[in-house]
């Protein structure tokens, strides 16, 4: 494809500046999305250049390579303005951690392999920067995104995430979700739990020395 040879060999950056000017533009826009009721104008030029998926649509024998109104099912408009910002920009600047899954779910349907990497390096680095305070009183189901992880293909968000719960298993083996884990989930993390069952014993039996030790004390 002479455009697609063309746009990578031009400077990432000049792409990001150029192409942003028609994001979300109805200027020489050959193509509009309907979604949630309302239209989001794109450029099928930019689109087959940037995602194999969007190319076989418009280019294969879909009802879409000849539509210039084109419906999105299963995703909200904002999730897919941001979506499509990446196209344009190849920046991705999520708001929240459930943005960030949604986004990733998002470029799991497209195929867009960079953006979910992207949000999964969000997902794990906001989960990493949370206090224990905030994790234990977050409504955040951390459960939740290791099923959507799990679901929509996120090995690396899924494996890490799983490892994450295992790591803090005092917090969120006190909340509601935990029961939703499956029975393969429940005996990996009993198994890479921290604090380890051994560890628990072991300090429990120390502090009852400690503490007869302190009571039997002949000095005191």
């Amino acid at each position: 494809c002479p455009l697609r040879t063309y746009l990578s060999k031009r400077p990432l950056h000049l792409c990001n500046s150029s192409l942003r000017l028609f994001f979300n533009t109805t200027v020489l826009a050959d193509v509009m999305f309907k979604i949630q009721g309302a239209t989001v104008p794109a450029h099928k030029a930019v689109l087959v250049a940037r995602c194999e998926v969007m190319a076989a649509m418009f280019n294969g024998n879909y009802i879409e390579s000849n539509s210039f109104l084109v419906p999105v099912y299963g995703i909200s408009k904002d999730t897919f303005l941001s979506f499509l910002e990446y196209l344009y920009t190849d920046s991705c600047c999520p708001a929240s951690i459930l943005q960030a899954m949604s986004l990733l779910i998002c470029a799991e349907m497209y195929q867009v392999s960079r953006l979910q990497h992207i949000c999964e390096l969000y997902i794990i680095t906001q989960l990493q920067s949370m206090p224990s305070r905030e994790l234990t009183s977050t409504n955040l189901s951390v459960v939740t995104l290791l099923q959507k992880a799990k679901f929509h293909n996120s090995d690396c968000l899924s494996n890490w995430l799983l490892h994450f719960i295992a790591s803090n298993y005092l917090i969120f083996s006190q909340k509601p979700e935990f029961e939703d884990l499956s029975v393969e989930e429940r005996n990996f993390i009993e198994m890479h739990r921290w604090p380890s069952s051994m560890y628990l014993r072991q300090l429990a039996e120390y502090r009852n020395y400690i503490h007869s030790r302190k009571c039997h004390c002949l000095i005191m």
